[in-house]
Protein backbone atom coordinates (compact mmCIF):
# COMPACT_ATOMS: atom_id res chain seq x y z
CA UNK A 1 0.00 0.00 0.00
CA UNK A 2 2.77 2.43 0.94
CA UNK A 3 4.73 1.76 -2.27
CA UNK A 4 1.55 2.41 -4.32
CA UNK A 5 1.07 5.74 -2.55
CA UNK A 6 4.71 6.70 -3.26
CA UNK A 7 4.29 5.76 -6.90
CA UNK A 8 1.11 7.86 -7.12
CA UNK A 9 2.91 10.85 -5.57
CA UNK A 10 5.82 10.41 -7.95
CA UNK A 11 3.47 10.40 -10.96
CA UNK A 12 1.67 13.51 -9.68
CA UNK A 13 4.98 15.30 -9.18
CA UNK A 14 6.14 14.28 -12.67
CA UNK A 15 2.85 15.48 -14.19
CA UNK A 16 3.09 18.81 -12.33
CA UNK A 17 6.70 19.31 -13.54
CA UNK A 18 5.63 18.49 -17.11
CA UNK A 19 2.81 21.07 -16.93
CA UNK A 20 5.21 23.70 -15.58
CA UNK A 21 7.68 22.95 -18.39
CA UNK A 22 4.88 23.17 -20.98
CA UNK A 23 3.75 26.51 -19.55
CA UNK A 24 7.27 27.94 -19.81
CA UNK A 25 8.34 26.32 -23.11
CA UNK A 26 6.14 28.10 -25.71
CA UNK A 27 7.50 31.63 -25.13
CA UNK A 28 11.07 30.31 -25.04
CA UNK A 29 10.49 28.29 -28.22
CA UNK A 30 8.91 31.27 -29.98
CA UNK A 31 11.97 33.41 -29.21
CA UNK A 32 14.48 30.76 -30.30
CA UNK A 33 16.44 31.65 -33.41
CA UNK A 34 19.12 29.42 -34.95
CA UNK A 35 21.09 32.55 -35.93
CA UNK A 36 21.58 33.27 -32.23
CA UNK A 37 23.34 29.93 -31.76
CA UNK A 38 24.89 29.05 -35.12
CA UNK A 39 27.32 30.84 -37.40
CA UNK A 40 28.31 29.66 -40.86
CA UNK A 41 31.89 28.41 -41.08
CA UNK A 42 31.78 28.34 -44.88
CA UNK A 43 32.19 25.61 -47.49
CA UNK A 44 35.13 23.36 -48.26
CA UNK A 45 36.12 20.22 -50.12
CA UNK A 46 38.23 17.23 -49.09
CA UNK A 47 40.25 14.80 -51.22
CA UNK A 48 40.94 11.50 -49.43
CA UNK A 49 42.75 8.23 -50.05
CA UNK A 50 43.69 4.89 -48.51
CA UNK A 51 46.14 3.13 -50.86
CA UNK A 52 46.14 -0.11 -48.84
CA UNK A 53 42.40 -0.69 -49.38
CA UNK A 54 42.19 1.09 -52.74
CA UNK A 55 39.80 3.64 -51.29
CA UNK A 56 39.74 7.15 -52.74
CA UNK A 57 37.26 9.95 -53.27
CA UNK A 58 36.20 13.46 -52.42
CA UNK A 59 33.60 15.28 -50.37
CA UNK A 60 31.93 18.67 -50.38
CA UNK A 61 31.44 20.14 -46.91
CA UNK A 62 29.39 22.90 -45.29
CA UNK A 63 30.15 23.76 -41.67
CA UNK A 64 28.50 25.66 -38.83
CA UNK A 65 30.07 26.97 -35.62
CA UNK A 66 28.07 26.92 -32.42
CA UNK A 67 28.51 30.57 -31.50
CA UNK A 68 31.16 31.37 -28.87
CA UNK A 69 32.35 27.77 -28.61
CA UNK A 70 35.06 25.62 -30.22
CA UNK A 71 32.35 23.23 -31.52
CA UNK A 72 31.99 22.86 -35.30
CA UNK A 73 29.33 20.84 -37.11
CA UNK A 74 30.68 19.68 -40.48
CA UNK A 75 28.02 18.36 -42.91
CA UNK A 76 29.33 16.49 -45.94
CA UNK A 77 28.32 14.72 -49.13
CA UNK A 78 30.90 12.32 -50.56
CA UNK A 79 31.59 10.18 -53.61
CA UNK A 80 34.22 7.43 -53.37
CA UNK A 81 35.49 4.08 -54.57
CA UNK A 82 35.90 1.41 -51.88
CA UNK A 83 38.27 -1.39 -52.95
CA UNK A 84 37.23 -3.64 -50.05
CA UNK A 85 33.64 -3.61 -51.35
CA UNK A 86 34.63 -3.31 -55.03
CA UNK A 87 31.97 -0.60 -55.34
CA UNK A 88 31.33 3.11 -55.86
CA UNK A 89 29.46 4.92 -53.08
CA UNK A 90 27.72 8.23 -52.56
CA UNK A 91 27.20 9.23 -48.95
CA UNK A 92 25.97 11.95 -46.61
CA UNK A 93 27.07 12.52 -43.05
CA UNK A 94 27.94 14.79 -40.17
CA UNK A 95 31.03 15.24 -38.02
CA UNK A 96 31.06 17.16 -34.74
CA UNK A 97 34.52 18.64 -34.16
CA UNK A 98 36.24 20.27 -31.23
CA UNK A 99 38.52 22.86 -32.82
CA UNK A 100 39.90 26.07 -31.30
CA UNK A 101 39.64 29.36 -33.21
CA UNK A 102 43.35 29.63 -33.95
CA UNK A 103 45.25 30.20 -37.18
CA UNK A 104 46.85 26.76 -36.72
CA UNK A 105 44.12 24.69 -35.05
CA UNK A 106 44.32 21.00 -34.15
CA UNK A 107 40.95 19.24 -34.14
CA UNK A 108 39.29 15.98 -33.16
CA UNK A 109 35.84 14.84 -34.18
CA UNK A 110 33.27 12.09 -34.14
CA UNK A 111 30.41 11.44 -36.53
CA UNK A 112 28.66 9.13 -38.92
CA UNK A 113 27.44 8.73 -42.50
CA UNK A 114 25.17 6.65 -44.69
CA UNK A 115 26.91 5.35 -47.81
CA UNK A 116 24.68 4.26 -50.69
CA UNK A 117 26.14 1.79 -53.16
CA UNK A 118 25.99 2.81 -56.83
CA UNK A 119 27.45 -0.55 -57.89
CA UNK A 120 25.78 -3.90 -58.36
CA UNK A 121 26.17 -5.95 -55.14
CA UNK A 122 28.17 -9.16 -55.48
CA UNK A 123 25.97 -12.10 -56.45
CA UNK A 124 25.39 -15.25 -54.43
CA UNK A 125 25.99 -18.82 -55.51
CA UNK A 126 23.08 -20.94 -56.70
CA UNK A 127 22.78 -22.63 -53.29
CA UNK A 128 22.18 -19.18 -51.74
CA UNK A 129 25.56 -18.94 -50.00
CA UNK A 130 28.36 -16.44 -50.35
CA UNK A 131 30.95 -17.39 -52.99
CA UNK A 132 34.19 -18.88 -51.62
CA UNK A 133 36.56 -16.18 -50.42
CA UNK A 134 34.00 -13.39 -50.88
CA UNK A 135 32.83 -11.07 -48.11
CA UNK A 136 29.16 -11.39 -47.14
CA UNK A 137 26.91 -8.65 -48.62
CA UNK A 138 29.87 -7.23 -50.56
CA UNK A 139 29.08 -3.95 -52.28
CA UNK A 140 25.93 -3.28 -50.23
CA UNK A 141 25.02 0.13 -48.83
CA UNK A 142 26.06 0.68 -45.22
CA UNK A 143 26.14 2.98 -42.20
CA UNK A 144 29.50 4.09 -40.87
CA UNK A 145 30.59 5.72 -37.63
CA UNK A 146 33.92 7.53 -37.57
CA UNK A 147 36.50 9.37 -35.52
CA UNK A 148 38.92 11.86 -37.03
CA UNK A 149 41.81 14.14 -36.13
CA UNK A 150 43.88 16.70 -37.98
CA UNK A 151 45.10 20.28 -38.23
CA UNK A 152 43.50 23.27 -39.96
CA UNK A 153 45.58 26.21 -41.21
CA UNK A 154 43.95 29.59 -41.76
CA UNK A 155 45.33 32.04 -44.33
CA UNK A 156 44.48 35.54 -45.51
CA UNK A 157 43.98 34.73 -49.21
CA UNK A 158 40.86 33.65 -51.14
CA UNK A 159 41.23 30.05 -49.97
CA UNK A 160 41.03 30.97 -46.31
CA UNK A 161 41.69 27.52 -44.88
CA UNK A 162 43.62 24.32 -45.59
CA UNK A 163 43.58 21.15 -43.54
CA UNK A 164 45.16 17.74 -43.28
CA UNK A 165 43.30 14.98 -41.50
CA UNK A 166 42.90 11.26 -40.91
CA UNK A 167 39.67 9.36 -40.26
CA UNK A 168 38.87 5.85 -39.08
CA UNK A 169 35.44 4.45 -40.04
CA UNK A 170 33.54 1.47 -38.61
CA UNK A 171 31.26 -0.22 -41.16
CA UNK A 172 27.83 -1.70 -40.38
CA UNK A 173 28.54 -4.55 -42.85
CA UNK A 174 29.48 -7.95 -41.47
CA UNK A 175 33.10 -8.98 -41.01
CA UNK A 176 36.23 -6.88 -40.78
CA UNK A 177 35.28 -4.02 -43.15
CA UNK A 178 36.57 -1.00 -41.18
CA UNK A 179 38.66 1.53 -43.12
CA UNK A 180 40.90 4.53 -42.58
CA UNK A 181 41.66 7.47 -44.85
CA UNK A 182 44.01 10.44 -44.99
CA UNK A 183 42.86 13.63 -46.64
CA UNK A 184 43.69 17.19 -47.58
CA UNK A 185 41.07 19.89 -47.78
CA UNK A 186 40.64 23.55 -48.67
CA UNK A 187 37.82 26.01 -48.36
CA UNK A 188 36.56 29.55 -48.09
CA UNK A 189 35.47 29.35 -44.45
CA UNK A 190 34.79 32.55 -42.56
CA UNK A 191 37.28 33.92 -40.05
CA UNK A 192 36.11 32.77 -36.65
CA UNK A 193 37.42 35.84 -34.76
CA UNK A 194 34.48 37.89 -35.98
CA UNK A 195 32.18 35.67 -33.88
CA UNK A 196 34.49 34.58 -31.06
Amino acid sequence: MESGYRRSCAWRLAAWLALCAAAVAPPAAADWDADDLEVSAGESFLLFVNPADELFGFSGNAAMWIRDTPVLGDYFAQLFWNGIEDAVYVGVGLTIRLMPHWNIAPFAGVGGAYNYSLSEPAGEEEDGGTPEGELPDRGDSYWGGHVEAGVRFRTANRWSMFEVMTRYTWSSLEGDRDTWIVGIGAGTGRAAERYW
